[in-house]
């Protein structure tokens, strides 16, 4: 005998009496219970599904030396982007709801001149920030200082300050 999922109808059916009846309650809650006091609203569509799939350019799950374990992710970006904050932070709440670990981000700019994009979103409920930094900010010495081919050949892309090319 298959055992029905009443605790599931349940909870439908009073998902279905909530929306049927919100709609009259809705000005009085949101007066009286959220304290907003709304001079004017309108109706916006309420399917906000939003299937992406997104593949970080780096996601390595890492524990530093202090012990604390993080997923780090990196991208790499060659135009000055200005939604680039609003993709770095729908990477941070896939990342955290995946992988339950506190997410370290980082942007490493490798176009020309100075990023104008933002690293940051603050609204009144929601603050977040990544690490935007500009490989021609940086010391080429710095990269040219390793031992791997690879990371001194993004030297180039670095400040050369008044070292010739």
């Amino acid at each position: 005998m298959k055992k029905k999922n009443t605790g599931a109808r349940q909870v439908n059916q009073y998902d279905k009496i909530l929306r049927e009846n919100l709609e009259a309650a809705l000005p009085g809650l949101i007066k009286n219970l959220l304290d907003i006091h709304a001079v004017y609203s309108e109706e916006l569509p309420d399917d906000i599904q939003h299937t992406k799939e997104r593949k970080p350019d780096v996601l390595k799950k890492v524990t530093d030396k202090s012990g604390d374990t993080f997923v780090l992710h990196i991208e790499f970006q060659v135009k000055d982007e200005p939604e680039m904050v609003f993709r770095m932070a729908e990477y941070y709440i896939m990342l955290w709801r995946r992988y339950k670990l506190h997410v370290q981000q980082y942007v490493i700019y490798v176009g020309d001149g100075i990023p104008k994009m933002t690293d940051a979103l603050f609204s009144k409920r929601m603050h977040f920030t990544y690490a935007l930094i500009s490989l021609s900010a940086i010391d080429y010495n710095l990269l040219l200082a390793s031992d791997t081919p690879e990371e001194k050949m993004l030297a180039i892309l670095a400040d050369l300050g008044k070292g010739d090319p």
